[in-house]
């Protein structure tokens, strides 16, 4: 019988016993051990950032707002939900005592007024429950849609994005940020499936807040992908017209002043390179370069996957709004997954981690962390990637 030693030892059956690589044992704890850190720690923040405040009063969300309109709408006529004497109005019998300042104006365009029609039998505060649980089960279908990876990695992509703040933050305002992220991860799902033209109109419920894709169709041109931003342009000029006309020049009017007093409120550009270069033109200038750079980039990247371009053209449309709040990034979640499909170097997944704590500590650290990491992962993604050998380029659709 031969000797060895005692990992290599022949068994009682003379088979040779193979020694058991302990990496995969590893990575699996350390999954595990970081699931459970992003849960606890999800959960004990979700606790006071989305159950507290809403317990305490259900109906201060933006979401109130917008059943404001609806409401407004539905007593009064479509052409004057934006008129502030009404919105103080109704305000001041949903939520007596509240004040109503300047960060408490229905200002969205008229088809998300038109979604809440249904719901208003349900009262204010039921369509705010209905309303958070329709949030959560998009996030969730999102996910399945476009997170990466498999099993357990598949599974972390799911309680870090529940457990992001910018999440919880649009959450705790029911904003539609996460009904726009499904609608743009269904975009691409359906165009990388061959269906470019149900992908652009899937992409009209960017509509509910058009500043969260806004330059993504842009971008899609841009690669060559018209077929997908022609679709867009024409769901989304459909509902223009419509809501032209059924708010008509009264509707207009009052909405234009009340984005002239939004342009205004500091806050409404808080989370823009404005933080850094001031409100006026350079802010402006500065953006449209950072477009510009998403807009190249989509072209040298035209044969690069669907899934890198959706990603380009919703970190490109970060950088180039003009009025973004700190919930407004939830859309990154989706880039993030979208990113994660396309083969990238390790150190461009690993400067993620700069964009996801920029965004968990925005408020503490301020707006440039976040800012820098995302300038940083918009001029590395603008670069188009070494082919790999062997592998064939991605057909334009």
């Amino acid at each position: 019988m031969k000797s060895g030693d005692g990992n290599n030892a022949d068994g009682p059956h003379g088979r040779r016993r193979s020694v058991e690589d302990p990496r995969p044992r590893l990575y699996n704890l350390g999954a595990v051990g970081l699931g459970w850190l992003l849960l606890l720690g999800g959960a004990f923040i979700g606790w006071f950032v989305i159950a507290v405040p809403l317990r305490r009063q259900i109906l201060d969300n933006d979401l109130t707002l917008v059943y404001i309109g609806a409401r407004i709408g539905i007593e009064h006529g479509w052409n004057h939900i934006y008129s502030l004497s009404l919105q103080h109005q109704m305000f001041t019998q949903l939520r007596p005592g509240a004040p109503f300042n300047d960060g408490e104006r229905f200002l969205s365009p008229p088809p998300i007024a038109w979604l809440l029609v249904p719901l208003t039998v349900l009262g204010a505060a039921g369509t705010v429950y209905f309303w958070l649980a329709a949030s959560a089960a998009a996030l969730v279908v999102a996910w399945w849609i476009a997170a990466p990876g498999s099993g357990l990695a598949r599974i972390l992509w799911l309680i870090a994005a529940i457990a992001w703040y910018p999440v919880q933050y649009s959450l705790s305002l029911a904003q539609p940020d996460v009904i726009v992220l499904l609608g743009a991860v269904a975009c691409w799902k359906l165009a990388d499936r061959g269906k470019p033209y149900l992908a652009g109109v899937v992409l009209g419920v960017s509509v509910l807040k058009p500043q969260l894709t806004l330059v993504l169709p842009l971008v899609l041109l841009a690669a060559g992908r018209w077929r997908i931003a022609a679709a867009w342009a024409v769901t989304v000029g459909v509902l223009a017209a419509l809501s032209l006309l059924v708010i008509g020049q009264q509707g207009l009017s009052d909405y234009r002043a009340l984005l002239s007093e939004a342009g205004h409120v500091v806050n409404n550009r808080y989370f823009t390179p404005a933080y850094v270069f001031g409100p006026g033109a350079l802010s402006y200038a500065v953006q449209a370069i950072f477009v510009l750079v998403g807009l190249a980039g989509a072209y040298l990247n035209r044969r690069a996957s669907l899934a890198r371009l959706f990603a380009l053209g919703l970190v490109t449309t970060t950088l180039g709004a003009t009025y973004w709040h700190l919930q407004d990034y939830s859309i990154l979640v989706g880039a993030a997954w979208l990113f994660w499909h396309d083969a990238a170097p390790a150190w461009q997944r690993w400067w993620l981690l700069v964009v996801a704590i920029g965004g968990e500590l925005a408020w503490p650290l301020s707006p440039l962390p976040i800012l820098i990491g995302l300038a940083v992962w918009l001029v590395y993604m603008a670069v188009p990637p070494r082919p790999a050998v062997g592998v064939a380029t991605a057909p334009t659709t």
